[in-house]
């Protein structure tokens, strides 16, 4: 019996040794995909009034007026969704880039302090024009994301001078539960333009609204 009570005491002991000495299995890091869409819409609409009119003469001699109305109305609707994503690891950081590089004229002004006069030096150098995104993420308990991020939205611009470019950029940092779309921000802009004439009247009207969108899901 003693040896019996011995025994159970250090074969207990070998067991929560040998469990120690076992490697825990190594997990595997979570993952982040981070979507950022940005949609577009912009409306216009041109609106004109008009009057003409002619005389004619007839074979008798006689003169008649005509006259008569002119109306314009025209109405146009454009919407563009630029749409990019990334995959993140739990605590990391990821950067994505997708743009085309565009020359333009560089001048720089350069003074010569041992002589007091300068000189104009031109060049060409290069712009990105596209899609930018730099994100941040963690994962934090109840299913829920902490993002960090800047997306960066470039592009031409239709109705502007030739070569001008126009971006939309935006730095937040929020917490947003995995998978469901968070408004981070936008843009309006509205113009209108009125012009009379001698026998008429026209009215343009611009408008144009940028959305920005994100969807954070654990993988």
């Amino acid at each position: 019996m003693r040896g019996r009570r011995r025994l159970v005491p250090t074969l207990t002991l070998t067991l929560a040794l040998a469990a120690l000495t076992v490697p825990a299995p190594a997990q595997t890091p979570r993952m982040v995909k981070v979507v950022v869409e940005v949609r577009q819409e912009g409306a216009a609409s041109r609106d004109a009034a008009g009057a003409s009119g002619r005389v004619v003469i007839t074979e008798r001699g006689s003169v008649r007026p005509r006259g008569g109305a002119v109306l314009d109305s025209t109405s146009t609707r454009v919407t563009q969704s630029t749409g990019v994503f990334t995959l993140v690891q739990d605590g990391g950081e990821s950067t994505l880039v997708v743009a085309t590089q565009v020359p333009y004229q560089q001048v720089t002004w350069w003074h010569d302090y041992a002589r007091g006069a300068g000189y104009v030096a031109s060049g060409v150098a290069f712009r990105d024009v596209g899609t930018s995104l730099k994100v941040r993420a963690s994962v934090l308990p109840g299913n829920q994301v902490r993002v960090r991020l800047t997306p960066t939205i470039s592009w031409f611009a239709a109705d502007a001078a030739a070569g001008a470019i126009e971006f939309t950029e935006a730095t937040t940092e929020l917490i947003v539960p995995s998978g469901r779309p968070v408004v981070l921000g936008g843009a309006t802009q509205q113009t209108h333009t009125a012009l009379r004439t001698l026998l008429g009247y026209g009215a343009a009207s611009q408008s144009r609204e940028s959305l920005i969108t994100l969807t954070a899901t654990i993988q």
